[in-house]
């Protein structure tokens, strides 16, 4: 038997999304006024079950309904509102479309209708200090290359959300990176397995190819797709971490956007505290070990260490090992004046420097 939802559920559903499509880049509008009469309205939304409301083939499954209460099938908690087309699509593969991943859509729906309705315009969710939006989680690991694969691979990487929270223009350009990388590792680097993995704000790509870097990608002078690709991430990454390492015979790649100095700690094994970083190179020339397999070296400096032009001084010194290392070096902190940014960009020009 069917379990499906009552009438109050369905209006929750579909107000508390804001009469849109919770589907990612759709947002549709699903009611207006039908063309029968002036006072008639039409509607192309649906209350989609995110678990089954019935038994056979088709959309996503509980392992053992003998343990479960078929009452909750039919609870605000276990659906969401969608377009039509988008209501039929999820129900066609339970494997892309997880139960988890449609939980978060909901979720962003109504953040962003909430937040449409304090504005009293039409917004998009953004990322900020205190307001961390966490993506849809994505697994996928491929072993072989083609049209098909790329394009499940893209679509992937959409079905995260990160257009709708990091924003169409990074959206894009990490779904080119990702794509192209796989193709790189396939075709130029004799790779027998290509994993994506996406949770919270961290977007994490191995490959068991031969070692790569991120900065030989960029640096390629026939400006393949891979170097095209990179190239337009970078130029969007004033909020964004792009470290890569080599890892037990696999390239890793790690794509975050953080919204404070504090996150980065914790995104990156490739960053370090600014006073742990002063103390480490203290009584020594030689790059600690930690440093070895890491491309860039993200200094952190926390929100009450203050980069005032004498301490940056001190701390241009140390980054000299780094940049002797050949290693790319992004310093990141808050309300570093214009007069120390300017000093040591004068030393090492190809540090980034980001304001969080």
């Amino acid at each position: 038997m069917r379990e499906d939802f009552s009438l109050d559920t369905i209006q929750s559903l579909k107000a508390r999304a804001g009469h849109l499509c919770s589907f990612p880049g759709c947002h549709a509008p699903t009611s207006g006024p039908s063309q029968e009469s002036k006072t008639q309205t039409a509607n192309t939304g649906v209350a989609a079950h995110i678990c089954a409301a019935s038994q056979g083939k088709g959309a996503r499954r509980r392992l053992d309904l003998s343990k479960f209460d078929k009452r909750r099938l039919s609870h605000y908690s276990n659906g969401i509102w969608m377009c039509e087309t988008h209501a039929k699509l999820i129900d066609t593969d339970e494997v892309r479309f997880t139960a988890e991943m449609l939980v978060r859509w909901r979720e962003l729906a109504e953040l962003r209708a909430s937040l449409s309705q304090e504005t009293g315009r039409t917004v998009n969710v953004h990322l900020r200090q205190g307001h961390e939006i966490p993506l849809a989680q994505v697994e996928k690991v491929v072993t072989q290359n083609g049209v098909d694969v790329m394009n499940d691979m893209c679509d992937a990487i959409l079905d995260s959300c990160i257009v709708d929270v990091w924003g169409k223009e990074i959206g894009y350009a990490v779904r080119d990176v990702v794509a192209e990388l796989m193709d790189n590792a396939f075709t130029h680097g004799g790779a027998s397995q290509f994993t994506l993995n996406i949770d919270q704000n961290q977007i994490l790509i191995k490959s068991d190819d031969l070692p790569y870097s991120f900065g030989q990608l960029l640096a390629d002078s026939q400006h393949h797709g891979g170097q095209k690709a990179a190239e337009a991430l970078m130029k969007l990454n004033d909020r964004l971490i792009t470290s890569y390492r080599r890892e037990d015979n696999y390239n890793v790649l790690e794509i975050s956007f953080v919204t404070s100095s504090e996150q980065v700690l914790s995104t990156t094994a490739c960053a370090v505290e600014y006073s742990d970083f002063i103390t480490t190179l203290e009584f020594s020339d030689q790059l600690p070990a930690m440093y070895s397999n890491c491309e860039t070296i993200y200094v952190v400096v926390g929100p009450r260490q203050h980069l005032v032009p004498s301490v940056a001084r001190k701390l241009s010194t140390r980054l000299r090992n780094l940049a002797a290392a050949h290693k790319r070096i992004v310093l990141i902190g808050s309300a570093i004046s214009e007069g120390v940014t300017s000093m040591l960009k004068d030393e090492f020009p190809d540090m980034q420097i980001m304001q969080v």
